[in-house]
């Protein structure tokens, strides 16, 4: 049992790992780095969260239209803390502060208009799932998975989304197509890097008292990042061989 936990633990970093070992061989190289980076992230997110609260409390649309400008305007931060998971994964060179200015200064009109477009449809799918509930009582089993289409969907288009705006020189439109084809493209490794992304916003919303916590400590980074890892050799081979729209590292 040790020597197992040991190998966990103590994982050479020139040494090339695949799976799990792989996993905590980049968590155990790039732990600081990625905490940095989501923390950063989290910050800008911070006023969206507390407009989130106040719509939760009074149920006034202004809250909602006021949260939905504030997690646009924390787009380029979003897609910076994808870019980071992204190139850690690929063993590309990371400076955090830098890949964050460096978002903010080129990309933030189409950082921020995906952000709008995928808070709009968000924001519309929970607000679909409160009126059944409103209506009905409660979630049937038909609403359940219908309701669970739609989120499996749209957390491929999230995931698929901002990793290109942060390795991509794409438009918002081409981004957009090319994340809903990639849900498909990837076969089951599509099917894991999804799952893994709404399990952890499933947890979130589960344990809403803690999820800031949840969310603090680092789960925004290490989600974006296992998700990249499982999804990367069918990114790798549908962008970043001879792509001439491939961002500089």
């Amino acid at each position: 049992m040790g020597k197992n936990r040991n190998r966990f633990l103590n994982i050479p970093p020139e040494e090339k790992q695949t799976g799990l070992l792989l996993w905590f061989q980049m968590l155990q190289n790039h732990g600081l780095t990625l905490f940095h980076a989501n923390l950063l992230a989290f910050l800008s997110l911070v006023p969206g969260f507390f407009c989130l609260y106040l719509l939760l409390s009074t149920y006034d649309l202004v809250f909602w239209a006021a949260g939905l400008v504030c997690v646009t305007l924390a787009g380029p931060s979003i897609t910076a803390l994808h870019g980071v998971c992204a190139r850690v994964v690929l063993r590309r060179p990371v400076w955090v502060s830098s890949d964050f200015r460096e978002v903010w200064k080129r990309d933030w009109k189409t950082s921020m208009a995906l952000t709008a477009v995928l808070g709009l449809l968000w924001s519309g799918l929970a607000y679909a799932v409160y009126l059944v509930i409103l209506v009905d009582g409660g979630l049937s089993l038909g609403h359940l998975l219908m309701f669970g289409v739609c989120g499996y969907l749209l957390m491929g288009v999230t995931l698929f989304g901002f990793q290109q705006a942060a390795l991509l020189e794409l438009p918002l439109t081409v981004i957009l197509k090319n994340a809903c084809l990639m849900i498909f493209a990837g076969n089951l490794r599509s099917v894991f890097a999804i799952l893994v992304s709404l399990g952890v916003l499933a947890a979130c919303v589960i344990l809403y008292g803690y999820a800031l916590y949840i969310l603090l400590a680092g789960a925004m980074a290490l989600t974006i990042m296992t998700a990249n890892l499982i999804f990367a050799p069918v990114f790798r081979r549908l962008f970043l061989t001879e792509n001439a729209d491939e961002k500089e590292a």
